[in-house]
């Protein structure tokens, strides 16, 4: 399922980029992988979210680590090259622009979750995915602007996400 959706976004990317300033948008694309994988670090032990491979998964992305990791080296760029590179002026449209991209990671994982290729654990909902899903967005967004306060508001979410799931810290 995982694999279809690296698919999906690779050819939405491949369509709709703006490829000619991915270097504008590079380290933007960063910030979303670190913060990915300092998700998969943070929460190893306690995931609220995890990948289950499902059809040909098992052999292309047999475990979470591993798609997780697909999703941030093979989906992220495909995906930022369209959300910054379309990213509208009008102050109106960018919001509505934040919850498109928000609407269709949402749409892709009740899709996930409906077919077993994604579960939740502690509390996390696909209510919860929703409104991650607005934050990453926004972050992103804010990221392209000011890349310090997307930075800055960004320790308070982990932490409020820590707190409000009652994540033990790491070993």
């Amino acid at each position: 399922m995982q694999s279809s959706f690296v698919l999906f976004f690779m050819l939405i990317g491949i369509l709709f980029g703006v490829w000619n300033r991915w270097k504008e948008f590079y380290p933007t694309l960063l910030f979303w992988i670190i913060a990915n994988l300092l998700y998969d670090s943070l929460f190893h032990d306690f995931q609220l979210w995890e990948f289950i491979p499902v059809w040909i998964d098992h052999i292309l992305l047999p475990t979470h680590t591993i798609i997780s990791a697909a999703i941030a080296l093979l989906i992220y760029p495909f995906v930022i090259v369209v959300f910054l590179g379309r990213f509208p002026e009008k102050v109106s449209l960018k919001i509505l622009w934040i919850l498109l991209w928000a609407l269709i990671f949402q749409g892709i994982e009740t899709i996930a979750y409906l077919n077993n290729s994604i579960t939740h654990h502690h509390g996390w909902s696909l209510i919860c995915s929703f409104i991650f899903n607005i934050l990453t967005f926004s972050l992103l967004a804010v990221h392209k602007w000011k890349y310090w306060v997307a930075w800055l508001v960004a320790l308070p979410v982990v932490i409020l996400i820590f707190i409000i799931f009652d994540v033990p810290l790491p070993k």
